[in-house]
């Protein structure tokens, strides 16, 4: 049986994931990229400046500015109509209106989904403004958890032992890979680099790095990009990593047409001009 996420991480050190992993992460995006509509057919390159670009030096810093990266990203992701709010998480951080219950299991994330009804709060650990990748990492979870909500597949998914995985992979199919991509390698050191001072050993992740970046190779060929498209955007180590599974693809490409295959689950009703699973 493969392993997922931060346990993936300390077992196997190889830049590619997998036969097993890899043969999910194609079937689950094939099924986020049909489920999702306009939002995941939109190029890369045309939303680069609201999703890709904020680095180390332009990653908000304060409570506003995540406020607004969130608005713009929703912008580009079909969630402009998605009321949410923000709140700080902590021991003497006010509680959330009565009826707000937790999108899965919130221990191990700096910032967590929280819904009533149509509206959603996001619930953040102050210190989440000290690492940028942990920051934006984070915000692609949640908007990929909030469209696996809108795509009407919770239900199905809630109780999926790979629903973390299944989430970052909806973000990935969103464009916000290289996000994913460059947090899970900070998940996976348990430190941002040196100087956050932010304890990361309980941190949890969806996909390792080597899993990130082979998503990110299959959304980038389901895209008809070039590889420099995603590439020019990760830190060195997950570039790496991407290059190599990129090179596998090329040798296994029944990969890359399994991800533009039909999906496997049906579902509920969304909006914004997203297709309900199975449509």
């Amino acid at each position: 049986m493969f392993q997922l996420g931060s346990d993936a991480a300390s077992s196997s050190p190889q830049f590619v994931p997998d036969s097993d992993a890899r043969a999910w992460i194609a079937e689950a995006l094939a099924t986020w990229a049909h489920s999702l509509g306009a939002a995941a057919a939109t190029p890369v390159r045309d939303v680069e400046t609201a999703l890709v670009r904020p680095s180390r030096g332009s990653a908000p810093s304060t409570l506003d500015g995540l406020f607004d990266l969130i608005c713009r990203v929703q912008e580009v992701v079909g969630q402009r109509t998605v009321e949410f709010s923000l709140h700080e998480t902590g021991p003497d951080a006010p509680a959330l209106p009565v009826g707000f219950e937790p999108l899965g299991e919130s221990v191990g994330h700096f910032l967590h989904t929280y819904r009533r009804d149509d509206e959603y709060a996001l619930l953040y650990v102050p210190a989440i403004f000290r690492v940028p990748e942990l920051l934006l990492a984070s915000v692609a979870r949640e908007l990929g958890r909030i469209a696996v909500v809108r795509a009407g597949a919770w239900d199905v998914l809630a109780n999926h032992g790979q629903l973390e995985g299944e989430i970052e992979l909806a973000a990935v199919s969103l464009g916000l890979g290289v996000w994913v991509a460059n947090g899970a390698y900070v998940f996976e050191q348990k430190c941002c680099g040196g100087g956050c001072g932010v304890d990361l050993k309980g941190v949890r992740t969806g996909l390792s790095m080597p899993e990130a970046c082979f998503a990110g190779v299959l959304d980038t060929m389901r895209r008809g990009l070039s590889r420099r498209a995603f590439a020019k955007h990760l830190a060195p180590t997950q570039k790496a990593a991407f290059k190599a599974s990129w090179k596998h693809v090329g040798r296994e490409p029944q990969l890359s047409l399994a991800a533009m295959s039909q999906p496997r689950i049906s579902g509920g009703s969304g909006d914004d001009g997203v297709p309900v699973l199975g449509d």
